[in-house]
């Protein structure tokens, strides 16, 4: 019987890969022709495993040929072709065979879609069209030497689609290094062109050799050249040769000009979504973060509209989820980042780059519990190779434990990758005899086996070499090598001919010792990379990314100013901003533009300082406008800051409602970061205080304080001002609900000074007021999301605390008079019935001679009619007393205790981790078992009246018990400890201000409407 379908094959030395295809198609087609084109490897060895026989063929340059002589071979009714390194889905194939055997008989050939796995492990997808399947007919043949095409004597070759997917690796990195295909091809390419008419796919063709080959300015002639020469659109290259033209524009950094050609090819293919996601990608690289997150979205939100892809599948939702977590991430909105990098890994398990980025996250903000709970959840690890993955990942990110912890679950067959993992382990650690004795005891090929399964790379071997200067291991790693690139290096480090310079893998080692931490190895590797100018910016670029900001400065000041990319003036410009030297960020914003260096990132800061500082500022602020909107045209974040300029009363104002100097400190940190932001921010006081006794000196500190605040970028209203002017904030910031809030804003944020004590009261009934509630962690949280109104940001006012570096003592230390000799007690009641003043205060006045005390007063207690019995008593007993609200922290910095009672400073010292006690009065107050402070207060040592304050302050075992048990209570419930919680409050009320009110929830707006008749 004759057979249905034959499978032909051309090949040559595919030992690694042929099988994996032949097994994929044994038992589903009829008969396989395997033609040899010259292999000196095991190929027909393998192959002769599936055939009787393997057919030779002369290799002649020509492609068609070759696939002409395989046909000739074959029987069957249909051919199928396959390459080497292809394979396909078994089912698929049995599929793809009963559609073509119940399909017109009029079809000559169909197309299949081909999936290209690039990159190192197969995470990028390209995909494209080819004809795969047709006749086996002697009028129907394979013409071109190569790239070749199936034709048709004398008519039209009448095509269809087909379901069928072929998978193809030989675009992985490994596979394009070993094979070096690109010189070959573009040779054949070049004599095949003195002979076709066809040239236009000639040229796209050439376009992507000479990619290979990495000359991105060639390939981009040959794309356009392609384009040009185009008959017709409907031929599949041509919207590939676009995107390519793309890409090619992108690496050349050509960016307006991809930007023109994307709007175009929009309107070409508006169900594309290649050509927004590229278009994102572009914003990025721009540092258009805003524009960027808008596109991305606008894929993710419209998949009824972006049903087809051109290039890659990955365009639809993989890239756009990626891509959104990485810009996240970098803008410190790390539940919005983990969401999408989720996302992104369970679309693509093969995708390295996401799931690192989200155990960085994990790892900053989680226990250790925690990460594991979450891995566990997800499923990501089945297999040993998902064990590699993850305890690479937690090395590289310097957590030795959870690295440990997997290491030790790999399974016995893989002993050797395990010793290797824990010998990394000691190189992390700086056990250097440790990991010499382990390393002493492997052979080469055992080396190699540990290296091949990434349990350390040649870089790390040559880190430990010179860090315990020892380059014997440095002679032993030669026969492991392949790369000339890591061979150079090898030369340089042995014999230090600098004349043999291996940039890239000198570079590659410099970002190694940086991210094991081990800085003063770096110093020592720096002067052996010449004064090659764009050395020493790749240098400066990996020191600023690693934090090392003022080494990095000093690197780049070797560089002549000429030479300077964009990135470098970014990263001075962020240097000088974080160190609030303005004079010296405008300075540097001119040179970037003066030298064609300016990425938007300029721009926008130069916007954001002459709105903050315009007054003091003498530069032509015009003339930088209209460079940005010629340089970022159509940019909507561009345009909104540009608003703000041209006319103020069209940029956001947010006001901040304040009853008291304490009040600004909860807010300091988000005001700032609004006011980078463009936003016009005014602090409004409630002077209805003025009128009331009990109130009034409340109000008179205020005022006071707010006309001494040395700032002069915000502005201050009173309610009475704005009341009688009928003036309507966009959105109005406010500690908890106030009657005088209302129908003066028209959106309402609450920033609590404390959610994680008194339940009943900040957990009450009119926070149905708010639109948004600013939440320190998922306890608040839990209790507070109404309709979706809560979101986790941390606590804004501990941004400078957790800076580390940002708590000024000056001027603090000469506020009190300290003896050194004495242990230092900050004493911080709360006011009022549940103050432990009355009680406790002659306990704390004894303890003066022994301690230096400080009294840190709670505003009520300071300023309140009601409260000036235990003022007095205070102030004439005590020296050392604070009213200021902004001396909390270098309070903290000073003081060795904390003693207080009922008051929120319970889980202010608690994150500043400091060693606490909690007075209980006769007249404490039981609380609810479930409650946050009834948890806080039941961890902390808790005296009662009569117990003797000094015993327990001598009690350092006490003490230490308890800090273990405030650790533990603070990574479980607050975890946001980078210094961004202001920037992500802000960017929420940004982000609220700019929203639709569309989604409204009917039933909460009319209860607040009842509630507050508004």
């Amino acid at each position: 019987m004759k057979p249905y379908i034959s499978l032909c094959m051309i090949v040559k030395d595919e030992e690694k890969v042929l099988e994996r295809c032949l097994s994929s198609v044994q038992g589903i087609v009829d008969e396989i022709i395997i033609v040899d084109t010259g292999s000196t490897d095991k190929t027909k060895e393998i192959a002769l495993k599936y055939v009787k026989e393997v057919f030779n063929f002369k290799w002649n340059n020509n492609f068609g040929e070759a696939r002409n002589f395989a046909q000739s071979k074959a029987q069957g009714e249909w051919v199928l072709i396959l390459d080497a390194d292809e394979y396909v889905d078994s089912n698929n194939l049995k599929s793809t065979l009963e559609e073509l055997k119940n399909n017109e008989n009029n079809v000559d050939a169909y197309e299949v879609k081909i999936y290209n796995f690039t990159g190192h492990y197969g995470e990028k997808i390209i995909q494209h069209k080819s004809i795969r399947l047709h006749k086996n007919s002697a009028s129907i043949y394979h013409s071109r030497a190569i790239h070749e095409q199936v034709k048709k004597i004398d008519s039209e070759l009448i095509t269809n689609s087909s379901s069928l997917i072929i998978y193809h690796s030989g675009y992985l990195t490994s596979t394009v290094q070993e094979k070096n295909k690109s010189v070959r091809n573009t040779a054949l390419l070049r004599k095949e062109m003195d002979n076709s008419s066809n040239t236009a796919f000639d040229y796209f063709n050439l376009g992507n050799e000479y990619l290979g080959l990495g000359n991105t300015e060639e390939a981009l002639k040959s794309y356009i050249t392609a384009y040009q020469k185009k008959l017709d659109f409907k031929y599949s290259w041509v919207s590939f040769c676009i995107i390519q033209i793309i890409n090619c524009l992108i690496s050349l950094k050509r960016y307006n000009e991809a930007l023109d050609v994307i709007r175009d090819a929009k309107m070409l293919y508006p169900q594309s979504a290649d050509f927004v996601c590229l278009e994102a990608n572009i914003y990025i690289h721009q540092n258009r973060l805003k524009d960027a997150i808008s596109s991305l979205n606008e894929i993710l939100n419209n998949p009824d509209i972006y049903q087809n892809s051109i290039t890659s599948i990955d365009f639809n939702e993989y890239y756009p989820h990626q891509m959104l977590g990485n810009i996240y991430k970098e803008q410190g909105l790390y539940q919005e980042s983990v969401f999408h990098l989720t996302k992104a890994f369970n679309i693509n398990a093969h995708c390295v780059k996401s799931l690192h980025q989200l155990m960085d996250i994990l790892v900053e903000q989680c226990t250790t519990s925690e990460i594991e709970e979450f891995i566990e959840n997800n499923g990501f690890i089945k297999t040993d190779k998902d064990l590699f993955k993850f305890i690479r990942i937690f090395i590289s990110l310097c957590h030795p434990t959870l690295a440990l912890k997997y290491i030790n679950q790999i399974s016995e067959k893989n002993h050797l990758v395990k010793k290797g993992f824990q010998i990394k382990l000691h190189m992390i650690d700086n056990n250097n005899k440790r990991e010499e004795f382990l390393l002493a005891k492997i052979t080469l090929k055992e080396l190699d086996i540990m290296i091949n399964n990434g349990c350390f790379d040649f870089y790390d071997l040559v880190l430990f070499s010179l860090n315990n200067q020892n380059k014997q291991l440095v002679t032993l790693l030669s026969p492991l090598i392949d790369s000339e690139e890591e061979q150079k290096l090898l030369s340089l480090l042995l014999n230090n001919d600098v004349s043999i310079f291996a940039e890239k893998s000198y570079i590659r080692l410099l970002e190694k010792a940086l991210q094991y931490k081990k800085i003063e190895l770096f110093k020592v590797l720096v002067p052996n990379t010449n004064s090659l100018d764009d050395n020493y910016l790749k240098i400066g670029h990996l020191l600023f990314m690693d934090n090392y900001k003022h080494e990095g400065l000093a690197i780049y000041e070797k560089i002549k100013i000429i030479d300077y990319d964009a990135k470098t003036f970014t990263n001075i410009l962020d240097y000088y901003l974080e160190k609030e030297d303005y004079e010296c960020a405008v300075e540097w914003i001119l040179k970037s533009i003066n030298h064609n260096q300016a990425d938007f990132t300029i721009f926008e800061s130069a916007i954001k300082l002459h709105l903050n500082y315009g007054n003091a500022l003498s530069w032509d602020i015009t003339s930088i406008i209209e460079l940005g909107c010629k340089l970022f045209p159509g940019s909507q974040e561009l345009r909104k800051l540009i608003s703000s300029i041209e006319n103020e009363a069209s940029g956001f104002y947010v006001g901040f409602f304040i009853e008291t100097s304490f009040h600004y400190y909860v807010y300091e940190s988000i005001i700032n970061e609004l006011v980078k932001q463009g936003v016009n921010c005014h602090l409004i006081i409630n002077d209805n205080f003025e009128n009331d006794q009990e109130t009034i000196e409340m109000y008179k500190d205020l005022v006071n304080f707010v006309e001494n605040l040395d700032r002069n970028d915000i502005e201050a209203n009173t309610i009475s001002v704005i009341k009688t002017n009928d003036f309507k904030y966009d959105c109005m910031v406010s500690p908890y609900y106030s009657i005088w809030l209302d129908g003066i804003a028209d959106r309402h944020v609450r920033a609590a000074y404390g959610l994680l004590a008194k339940d009943f009261w900040n957990y009450s009934w009119w926070n149905v007021f708010y639109d948004r509630i600013l939440c320190y962690s998922e306890y608040d949280y839990s209790r507070l999301n109404i309709f979706n109104s809560g979101v986790i940001i941390g606590n804004p006012k501990f941004d400078d605390w957790f800076k580390k570096d940002s708590i000024n003592l000056k001027g603090i230390e000469e506020k009190f008079n300290l003896q050194k000799e004495k242990a230092t007690v900050l004493y911080a009641p709360t006011y009022g019935h549940l103050s432990s003043i009355d009680d406790w205060i002659e306990e704390i006045n004894r303890l003066q001679s022994e301690y230096n005390i400080i009294i840190k007063l709670h505003h009520g207690t300071a300023l309140r009619e009601s409260e000036k019995e235990r003022r007095d008593y205070i102030e004439s007993h005590f020296e050392n007393i604070s009213i200021s609200a902004g001396d909390l922290f270098p309070l903290f910095k000073l003081a060795d205790f904390v003693i207080t009672d009922n008051s929120s400073m319970i889980f202010e010292s608690m994150l500043a981790e400091k060693d606490i006690l909690l007075l209980n009065t006769r007249y404490q107050v039981s609380l609810e078992d479930d409650s946050g402070e009834q948890s806080l207060r039941e961890n902390i040592v808790n005296i009662n009246t009569g117990s003797n304050i000094k015993e327990y302050l001598m009690d350092t075992e006490l003490f230490n018990k308890q800090k273990i048990k405030i650790k533990e209570i603070i990574s479980s419930v607050y975890k946001l400890k980078d210094g961004k919680s202001g920037l992500r409050a802000a960017n929420e009320i940004v982000r609220l201000m700019e929203s639709k009110e569309e989604n409204q929830n009917k039933f909460l707006y009319s209860l607040r409407h009842e509630l507050f008749q508004s």
